[in-house]
């Protein structure tokens, strides 16, 4: 069993992980870097690898991360099956659908605004509509605890990793081996999904390690905060817009604010859900209870309440309801996406809302190296939205506790309790947080 790390070593996007194993090759994951614009672009652009030659594809969940290359495995010559959770597979047809039409617009707006005086210079988008649907046709779905023929030779079994809906830990069986991959590892006690479930024997383990070198604040402190940002904001005549990644974490900021306006914590003002991805993930959501965990069966759904429904909430149908947000005058929540800024109408909400030292942006998730994220949350003077400068006069606020990713913690723990460990392999995360994490299991 060889390994090749292509993707997600030496940072935290474009996971990909080459498994040659029984004579074939198996990629865990197949993902798309995102950070600065240009150096993801050319990132994207090429495979690291022939797609022809690949068998087979294990997913261990829906974030485009971890997924949103797929269309261009296939677009480039792939013709195998890509084995993933029944969750997963129901949220990848959104997800892939949206991912290449922001392809095709992004391609059409850059060719309009950069290149309209020189029509020498087309912008191709990375892939088709009709990419992702082709991809679609290749989605084989197994249950996590299901045993399963990848190929002959060689087995792969899902445990919960606790990340999001439908992801997976993914146990990969050949040439007399057994391989771990964490894929994104979750966090113990969270809303609405059921606790990572512990991994059986195996000789490696392929590791994230996105907060290997932080611990979180408790999550009941975590609601609490919501609820103050939202009360100060909402003092001072603002706007709250919250960037949130569409799959999970938006889901937790409904079902904590539906808690926080049923406890009369916060002022009723109105919520607007601003991402059709978002609304149509919130609907798989509600078809896949069996992952829900005990405390949202008992607070909402034995109630007959919906978590991510109250009366406060709107959804968005069209971009004119989008653009008429910006006209509104008085306190509210939007709540967008994309979570790290990059696309979506995020960028829009922050061009027309981040230089009012009323508003508050406020990050709820993790904004990687050189995104549009990641430079608010660094608080500088000037951010470049849509290729103009903007002041940032509005308040930053960051939530750490709502992240779906383990801590040092949740990681150490992981791996410790495996059985038969031989080699530890760390990837996913920023140089520093893989290196103290690496410290601390060295001290283990």
């Amino acid at each position: 069993m060889k390994i090749h790390f292509s993707g997600a070593a030496g940072g935290v996007t474009g996971s990909k992980h080459l498994i040659e194993v029984a004579g074939k090759k198996v990629l865990l994951d197949c993902g798309m870097y995102q950070g600065k614009r240009k150096e993801s672009a050319e990132l994207n652009k090429t495979l690291p690898f022939d797609a022809a030659e690949i068998d087979a594809v294990i997913l261990s969940h829906a974030h485009i991360d971890h997924s949103g290359l797929l269309p261009l495995l296939n677009k480039n010559g792939f013709t195998g099956s890509i084995f993933c959770t029944p969750a997963t597979k129901d949220i990848l047809t959104p997800m892939l659908m949206d991912s290449a039409h922001i392809q095709e617009a992004d391609a059409r707006y850059y060719l309009k605004r950069k290149y309209r005086k020189n029509a020498l210079h087309p912008i191709e988008p990375l892939y088709s509509k009709e990419d992702a649907e082709h991809t679609l046709h290749h989605l084989i779905a197994h249950k996590r605890g299901e045993r399963f023929e990848v190929l002959p030779g060689i087995f792969c079994t899902f445990y919960n990793a606790g990340h999001v809906l439908g992801s997976a830990q993914v146990v990969l069986e050949g040439d007399g081996k057994k391989l771990a991959f964490t894929g994104d590892y979750g966090r113990k006690n969270r809303k609405i999904i059921r606790d990572p479930e512990p991994l059986p024997p195996v000789d490696s383990i392929i590791s994230e390690t996105t907060y290997g070198g932080r611990i979180h604040a408790p999550m009941t402190e975590t609601r609490e905060d919501l609820g103050r940002i939202i009360r100060e904001t909402a003092e001072r005549g603002g706007k709250i817009i919250i960037p949130s990644f569409a799959l999970e974490r938006s889901q937790e900021i409904l079902y904590d604010l539906h808690v926080l306006y049923n406890e009369k914590k916060v002022p009723a003002i109105p919520v607007f859900v601003d991402s059709p991805l978002t609304t149509a993930f919130t609907h798989i959501f509600e078809k896949h209870i069996e992952n829900f965990d005990e405390e949202t069966h008992d607070y909402f759904l034995a109630k007959k309440k919906n978590p991510f429904c109250f009366s406060q909430v709107k959804h968005t149908k069209s971009v004119q309801e989008s653009k008429d947000l910006n006209r509104i005058v008085g306190p509210c929540i939007i709540l967008s996406a994309s979570g790290m800024c990059e696309g979506g109408r995020i960028r829009h909400h922050l061009r027309n809302s981040i230089g009012d030292q009323k508003n508050t942006i406020l990050f709820v998730g993790y904004q990687a190296m050189h995104t549009l994220g990641r430079r608010i949350l660094e608080r500088r003077k000037m951010v470049k939205i849509f290729d103009e400068m903007h002041r940032v006069r509005a308040r930053i606020e960051v939530l750490n506790g709502y992240s779906g990713h383990g801590d040092q913690k949740d990681l150490l723990e992981n791996i410790t309790q495996i059985s038969g460990l031989k080699q530890i392999f760390l990837v996913h995360g920023d140089e520093d947080q893989r290196d103290e994490f690496a410290n601390v299991l060295s001290e283990k």
